[in-house]
């Protein structure tokens, strides 16, 4: 019999229990309601505990009970390749460690880094007679190899591959081999020529290229040529993609109800349940050497540079711990010192780090950033566990500086990234959209010509930053390292607010990505004494590096907090051949001069001349700026604001969801902002609905 206790503790710890217990009837009550076009899925390191399997029986069960397989399950139509396990993985180090394997390949992965030390592969590969690595660095796994064979990068080799059954795609070259290096086709096509265990006909190419072809023409063609012939279909597969018919012909199937059998519960643990997770700027690690990835601030922490062990607000206040104080954290016979990091939202009993930190052997970017959080994975019987571990910490009294690009997390009342509950927008349409009287003593810009014009949805941005990184691959945004990010010296053109909402304890995340707002009355215009920063005749707030010296009014000025200066000649720290990397249509930019967002001018120029020289006018959509165009959401739309037809356009004049950054400055921005939609049926409470104000306490 339960005893109902009536401490206030318990009855927080109740009400917290009945509250996600309504979560979860909410979701199972909207997957009920959308059966045969729902999806439960689960997987990732995330995934890996000690239930995994059990995991993955309840999501084909509730896949099954929702009517999903044949539908939005395909089991039938996936990359056949995708079906490696690490209990493969593990037999195969069983047959390395008795001596029956004499040649082993490894192809552009790195298990020396990436396993868990149990599995033993480091002792294993030692006793292979020869082992060959086809990667592009003798990195972790490359230092036990007798013979290192450079893979061509993925842009300088033919290749082909089975998107999915049916469906077949040719991979082409950019560039030409950069580097002595060769492709692994050709190699595998060498060797089995060599030891006269290929097919007689490899002799017959010289090139993999030359393989592909006749492949293609004899395997592929005959089957989807659709009376083509095969110089036509040959070029029409390399300037569509792909050809094939997606095979959606997959039955549903019957789940085995008595796959429950292997479902036990779960033992009770004591203690802190350790989670490790991938980050999406970093992964694995196997891109550790690229500066710009660590350069680019985690979606929620914002920081860079380095991994932490994250903890709770309750856990930090309970333990005593602040920003930055290093742990030891303790995973069975396992240690790691890392810093804390302070997280709202997360949950009282979890720890959580990031894995693909602590390279050794990355190069001279990546080696030394972090710990390698791999190292306290554990393998049993083929069998690897990431997450759920019971884990321990000490405090130390040692300190380390994280670099933390954002300082401030709570919204303060105003008017930044609005949102609304789906209960309040039905409503009413503009909750939370104050619109203040926009006046100014200026008479204001005539655009006789085109006006361009942004538009963010906040509601499809996931905070993911693939416009950070391609804003800053197209602009040639340097890397300024962790020691001038402490210093707030970072140069992106283009960041990511986040800011958490609700109870700091259980706080949600809002991302709004800000960028120079090109503003009708732009405050950074008006203060510059030598005319550095003006407005062009088409709305865009240009920067004319030849004449800025450097005293930064413009950044002072602006509201925003767009504006970088680089204080340093970045360029020449380029080395090679990072500087074919450079866009080439893009400046280079000296020490001394102020940075910002310039709607990517140089494309506008580009579209520009393609119309002139097709002796026609600009249409929607020939100018597309960098972050647009690596948004997976499609969460930013540009254009022509003056064009009454183009897509921005109708988002300013119709959308009832947008409004203007700090309308209240009277800026007059040229980007527009849509307020982000909770899909939940609660109703805002407070003076201001749809704004967050929740607070980090020591985050802060």
């Amino acid at each position: 019999m339960l005893r109902k206790s009536n401490t206030p503790q318990s009855e927080e710890k109740r009400s917290g229990s009945v509250k996600k217990l309504d979560s979860a009837a909410k979701v199972a009550a909207d997957l009920w309601a959308n059966q045969g076009s729902s999806l439960v899925v689960a997987g990732g390191i995330t995934a890996l505990t000690e239930k995994s399997k059990e995991l993955q029986v309840a999501v084909n069960f509730l896949n099954s009970i929702l009517g999903n397989d044949g539908k939005t399950v395909d089991h039938k139509g996936g990359n056949p390749a995708h079906k490696a396990s690490y209990s493969d993985l593990a037999s195969l180090i069983a047959d390395m460690k008795g001596g029956k394997v004499k040649t082993l390949i490894i192809h552009r992965v790195n298990p020396g880094f990436v396993l868990p030390v149990e599995m033993g592969f480091a002792d294993a590969v030692k006793k292979v007679e020869m082992v060959i690595y086809t990667g592009d660095r003798i990195d972790e796994t490359g230092v036990f190899a007798d013979y290192i064979t450079p893979d061509n990068h993925a842009l300088e080799s033919w290749s082909d591959m089975e998107l999915a059954a049916g469906v077949y795609s040719i991979c082409q070259p950019a560039i030409r081999p950069m580097y002595d290096t060769r492709s692994f086709q050709l190699s595998l096509m060498t060797w089995a020529y060599l030891a006269n265990q290929g097919p007689a006909r490899l002799r017959d190419y010289e090139t993999f290229y030359d393989y592909l072809r006749v492949f293609w023409k004899s395997d592929i063609h005959p089957k989807y040529g659709k009376g083509q012939g095969f110089e036509d279909f040959w070029q029409s597969v390399l300037q569509k993609g792909f050809t094939g018919d997606l095979n959606n012909g997959s039955s549903a199937r019957s789940f085995k109800l008595d796959a429950f059998t292997s479902i036990k519960p779960a033992a009770t643990k004591e203690g802190f349940e350790l989670a490790l997770y991938a980050t999406s700027q970093h992964g694995d690690g196997s891109l550790a050497n690229v500066s710009w990835l660590h350069e680019l601030p985690d979606p929620v922490t914002k920081a860079v540079w380095d991994n932490y062990v994250m903890v709770s607000l309750a856990t930090a206040e309970k333990h005593g711990l602040k920003q930055a104080t290093v742990v030891e954290l303790t995973v069975g016979d396992k240690t790691l010192e890392l810093p804390v990091l302070i997280q709202p939202g997360l949950h009282d009993d979890v720890l959580a780090v990031a894995v693909g930190f602590g390279r050794t052997r990355a190069g001279k970017v990546g080696n030394g950033i972090g710990k390698n959080a791999f190292a306290v994975m554990s393998a049993k019987d083929g069998k690897v566990v990431a997450s759920g571990l019971t884990a321990t910490f000490k405090k130390t009294s040692k300190k380390y500086e994280l670099a933390i690009t954002q300082g401030h997390h709570t919204m303060e009342g105003r008017t930044i990234a609005v949102e609304a509950t789906l209960a309040d927008y039905n409503k009413k349409k503009s909750t939370g959209i104050p619109h203040p009287h926009v006046w100014s003593i200026w008479s204001g810009h005539e655009y006789s010509g085109h006006k361009w014009g942004m538009a963010v949805d906040l509601h499809t941005c996931t905070g993911c930053s693939s416009c950070v990184i391609a804003c800053q691959s197209e602009n040639n945004i340097p890397v300024v390292g962790k020691r001038y990010v402490i210093e707030g010296r970072e140069m992106h053109w283009l960041r990511i607010d986040r800011y958490y909402i609700g109870n700091p304890a259980d706080a949600e995340a809002v991302f709004q990505p800000v960028m120079c707002q090109h503003c009708d009355n732009a405050p950074c215009e008006t203060v510059c004494p030598v005319l550095a920063t003006v407005h062009s005749d088409e709305g865009l707030n240009d920067m004319v590096y030849n004449r800025c010296v450097g005293t930064r009014y413009c950044a002072n000025n602006c509201p925003y907090k767009v504006r970088r200066f680089n204080w340093f000649n970045y360029a020449k720290l380029i080395e090679k051949p990072l500087h074919m990397a450079l866009n080439p249509s893009v400046g280079v930019r000296t020490r001394g001069v102020m940075e910002k967002c310039t709607f990517c001018v140089q494309r506008i120029q580009d579209a520009k001349t393609v119309a002139r020289n097709e002796k026609r006018q600009l249409k929607d959509g020939d100018v597309k700026v960098a972050c647009q165009t690596a948004c997976p959401a499609g969460g930013i739309v540009f254009g022509d604001l003056n064009d009454p037809n183009s897509a921005v356009a109708k988002i300013f004049k119709t959308e009832e969801r947008g409004y203007a950054l700090l309308e209240e400055w009277h800026a007059k921005p040229s980007v527009r902002y849509l307020s982000k939609i909770r899909n939940n049926d609660k109703e805002s409470t407070g003076d201001q609905k749809g704004h967050g104000t929740a607070k980090q306490g020591e985050h802060s």
